[in-house]
């Protein structure tokens, strides 16, 4: 696990090393245990590479990068990690290759000079990478296949080209300018969290997962491509559930005992749930992969609701690991709230307890952990899984009558309920059937009518109507016919892409840890995503059907019985309380920036305020940590777009 960075351009020699430094230093809690950097004169440009290291994997300076290839003169920066790096170490050892260490930066530095961009599909892990072909006079960049490690650039075309993996490590360069895109700000305020490809920054772009791109020495595009996308469904399996289990079992087990791939101890985070206790069950079963494993789980003696410490317990002890609880007072919760808010790449709603959690397993002097991250988007764990399907079929039914009607019979049907919810519903409602529409809006933070309070209209701002990027073209991906299925690939697209894999990289390499996900190894995503929904969630069957019934000897019947609970520190209860200090200043700070109509946030508030039990706490919780993340670039511009 590292940070990168890359530049190229025409730059002084002197200016490109004093720019590659400045981005490693951004970054430096990324990689504690080392740094590098590299610039090199290529014609009449310069290429400029920086890395910090967290070592995982050959302990020794073999793993230094830069890392320089002696027979091609390539050079490599990489962060994250190749799961199946001995097995590609080996076929490349009976191809000729040789290898000074074991690291998986080697191996893939030797898969590159071997295969090209063609070795992308044969990587198991999770990566963003760039390489400078010395050969060819070329640099790729690349990232894994659902973007769980972060890859952020910027260009000037002819002139000048930068990536890294933070957005602030990028604007640290000095070449991006500091304009803040509306565009991206409307997406935040619409879901909580950027929307990729943009990034909260004018012309500061992510590289799409599975993507690649190639530029030369003055950051021209010469080529681009994609080398993984989700996988249509395979229509109806004429097997058993059993035979179905037992395939899905085998490559769990398989995923699982690739991630435990590492030179020091590793945790895992444990909770009550069947994500995380199917991890450490499957785990506990290669012996001698287990020695330096330990489960941790973080209690909150002053919120039993919260606290998952007592099951979690129970399992630990159940499969003979060595786990460690971690109690969380009140007090150190909302200490570490704030150090969080201050170490957000970009705002988000959500992650807070990903920071916290990570914070506790860092100061038991643990920098790799196993998180069960990805089961409820593959296996069917979010309520959006019925409720998607169901308001497909309901507004299919109300298709005749004219938007106005469907909005006011919707908000009968949820006149007993909160106003957040009455008002989401005729959302839904006015945009009919139409499945992405229903599944965005499901998603949704703020409505439509909230965010044109705000002064950000989707067609002013060209975006689809859903505040997304129009060129997603994600429509593909949606089976009406096959609704589960469709559903899943859209959570592991946009909430786990832009939400949960965005804030645990963050928010795990703030306290320099490494979060691995067995639950999204390739082989295990592009088997499940092929599944259809009478496989994955048959009629009547309860939530995670499929990974009950791969990993049913690993669950209590307390675990099977339960329902599913949130992660989740009472942030609405402290915004009222300990909190309403900071809130009032973050939104007086939004208000002042310029950024939206001022106006459209007081609804909001009140709203809050009237009905504090309500979902409005996270709509105000976007604002606050928007605010924030804003006081910290109070010198940034506003851009128009």
């Amino acid at each position: 696990m590292c940070g990168i960075a890359a530049l190229l351009g025409k730059h002084k020699p002197e200016c490109a090393a004093a720019m590659v430094r400045a981005m490693n230093d951004s970054q430096a809690h990324r990689g504690p245990d080392d740094q590098g950097g590299v610039v090199l004169q290529v014609g009449a440009g310069i290429v400029g590479l920086g890395n910090r290291r967290l070592a995982i994997l050959d302990l020794s300076p073999h793993g230094h990068q830069p890392m320089h290839n002696p027979d091609t003169g390539d050079v490599l920066v990489y962060n994250g990690e190749i799961y199946n790096s001995p097995d590609l170490r080996r076929e490349l050892q009976q191809a000729g290759f040789t290898f000074r260490g074991h690291s998986d930066t080697e191996v893939l530095l030797r898969a590159y000079q071997r295969w090209g961009v063609d070795c992308l599909p044969r990587l198991r892990g999770m990566f963003a990478f760039a390489i400078w072909d010395a050969r060819r006079s070329r640099l790729l960049i690349a990232r894994d296949h659902l973007g769980i490690k972060p890859l952020y650039y910027a260009a000037r075309e002819g002139e000048w080209f930068v990536c890294a993996s933070e957005v602030r490590a990028l604007m640290s360069s000095g070449l991006a300018s500091p304009v803040i895109s509306r565009r991206a700000l409307a997406g935040y305020l619409a879901y909580g969290a950027v929307q990729e490809p943009l990034t909260l920054f004018e012309g500061v772009f992510t590289l799409p997962r599975g993507s690649w791109k190639e530029f030369d020495n003055l950051g021209r595009v010469t080529a681009q491509g994609t080398y993984w996308q989700f996988p249509r469904p395979e229509g109806e399996r004429q097997r058993s559930v059993e035979e179905v289990a037992e395939e899905g079992r085998a490559l769990l087990e398989q995923s699982v005992r690739r991630h435990l791939l590492s030179d020091v101890r590793v945790g895992i985070f444990l909770s009550s749930g069947l994500d995380s206790t199917a991890i450490l069950g499957i785990a506990r079963q290669f012996q001698s992969a287990t020695e330096h494993l330990h489960a941790f789980t973080v209690s909150f003696s002053d919120d039993p609701e919260y606290d998952e410490a007592a099951i979690a317990r129970v399992t630990a002890a159940r499969f003979g690991v060595q786990y460690h609880e971690y109690p969380v007072e009140e007090s150190t919760a909302l200490a570490w709230i704030r150090d969080a808010l201050g170490s957000m790449d970009q705002p988000s709603m959500d992650g807070f307890n990903t920071y916290m959690v990570a914070r506790a397993v860092h100061e038991q002097g643990i920098i790799v952990a196993l998180s069960g991250m990805g089961g409820d988007e593959l296996f069917a764990g979010y309520n959006s899984f019925r409720r998607v399907p169901r308001l497909y079929r309901a507004l299919s039914w109300m298709s005749s009558l004219p938007p106005s009607w469907r909005a006011a019979l919707a908000r009968n049907i949820v006149l007993p309920m909160n106003s957040v919810v009455r008002s989401k519903a005729a959302d839904i409602a006015t945009a009919g059937a139409d499945f992405l529409a229903i599944y965005f809006h499901t998603r949704r933070l703020l409505s439509d009518q909230s965010l044109a309070r705000l002064g950000l209209e989707p067609a002013e701002l060209e975006l689809s109507p859903s505040y997304q990027v129009p060129e997603l073209g994600c429509d593909g991906w949606v089976a009406p016919s096959d609704p589960v299925a469709s559903v899943a690939r859209l959570e592991s697209a946009f909430y786990l892409g832009n939400v949960l894999l965005r804030d645990s990289d963050v928010f795990g390499m703030a306290n320099s840890l490494e979060i691995r996900v067995p639950l999204l190894d390739l082989d295990l995503v592009d088997w499940a995503v092929r599944l259809p929904s009478d496989v994955l969630l048959p009629t009547g069957a309860p939530s995670k059907h499929l990974l009950r019934a791969m990993c049913a000897g690993l669950y209590t019947r307390a675990q099977m019985e339960q329902g599913k609970r949130g992660f989740m520190p009472p942030i609405g209860l402290w915004l009222r309380g300990p909190l309403r200090e900071t809130m009032e200043e973050s939104l007086r700070s939004l208000g002042n920036s310029g950024l939206i109509d001022p106006a459209g946030m007081a609804p909001i508030t009140q709203t809050f305020l009237r009905e504090p039990a309500s979902p409005a706490w996270s709509r105000v919780w976007a604002m606050v940590t928007l605010g924030q993340w804003f006081e910290q670039h109070q010198s940034v511009p506003v851009g128009v777009q």
